[in-house]
């Protein structure tokens, strides 16, 4: 299995060669990875495309999907790219590790989190070591330890690259990519009513659909704020929409330039079987209302629109 430690020899940082090398830390044996090969950061409001768009780059058979698909301690508030970013303390970052990411109980009621990739004790010793090098060199250690619990023990090559889908990688872009310079940032676009809608739908976000579409609204302009303090070429905005329906074909191609991938048959076999418009669930909102509630949906997009035009912000 790639990265395992019984794959590896011995070696250490200062040994010249670049990674990865088996350590011992805190007692356990660990494969230290120094840094990602040009990662790729999938985001967006949330119930906007960010899975399906994730798995669809995660076909390319020069990318992997990472495991869990949504890695959460980069870009979530709190999280590695926060500290380095000096908006919180890496010891928050590990308070915050154990507390929401390490395990995460989905909606389904499924366990997700970083435990399919480290064990407890892996990840304290983890942990001590991006803390103590974190004084010296934050940006290392931040790259290091996201490496190092991302690349453990997969299946996938480890030295490819591979796609996060955090739905908080839009509106941490600039954040992310300070961290990561390297990378690309792909931000899911999809209509407000679709996502408001769907919010209600589920066990998280707000449970009111014109509470909904405040929150559509405010995510937006965070996503564009952070793609404005981000650097020029590294953000892609993508409409989920246009990329299931009704640019199929421009919209795929576009997506591949911006990544720097070629074009893979798999994926575009993947494409052409799941990224569908009924995937998409454009307008479906209307169905779980009746006219009137709809009337008024519509009008408050509308000034949600409006509003948005006289701040520059992209909208689907």
């Amino acid at each position: 299995m790639y990265g395992h430690p019984d794959r590896l020899s011995s070696a250490g940082s200062d040994s010249g060669w670049p990674g990865p090398w088996l350590v011992r830390l805190g007692g356990v044996s660990l494969v230290i990875r120094t840094a990602p090969n040009n990662p790729i950061f999938v985001g967006g409001t949330g119930r906007s495309g960010t899975t399906i768009a994730g798995r669809l780059i995660g076909h390319h058979r020069d990318v992997g999907s990472t495991n869990p698909r949504e890695l959460r301690f980069i870009a979530s508030a709190g999280g590695l790219a926060d500290a380095y970013a000096r908006l919180c303390t890496p010891e928050t970052v590990a308070h915050n590790v154990f507390a929401h990411w390490f395990e995460r109980v989905k909606p389904s009621g499924a366990v997700s989190g970083l435990h399919r990739r480290v064990t407890k004790d892996e990840m304290r010793a983890l942990l001590d070591d991006y803390i103590a090098q974190f004084a010296h060199d934050p940006f290392a250690a931040s790259r290091q330890f996201a490496e190092t619990v991302t690349s453990s023990r997969v299946r996938r090559n480890p030295e490819g690259r591979w796609v996060d889908t955090t739905p908080a990688n839009a509106r941490a872009a600039d954040r992310v990519l300070a961290l990561f310079p390297e990378g690309r940032v792909v931000h899911m676009m999809r209509d407000g009513r679709d996502v408001a809608a769907s919010f209600v739908a589920k066990p998280f976000g707000p449970d009111e659909v014109f509470a909904g579409l405040t929150e559509w609204r405010d995510r937006m302009v965070e996503a564009h704020e952070a793609e404005q303090r981000a650097p020029q070429g590294r953000v892609m905005r993508v409409d989920l929409e246009q990329l299931a329906a009704t640019r199929r074909s421009e919209a795929l191609g576009e997506l591949l330039d911006f990544l720097e991938l070629e074009d893979d048959q798999r994926m575009r076999d993947w494409f052409d079987e799941t990224v569908v418009a009924t995937q998409a669930h454009v307008g479906r909102w209307r169905k779980d209302y009746d006219d009137d509630t709809a009337r008024r949906i519509d009008e408050r997009y509308a000034e949600i629109l409006t509003e948005l035009d006289a701040r520059g912000v992209p909208h689907p």
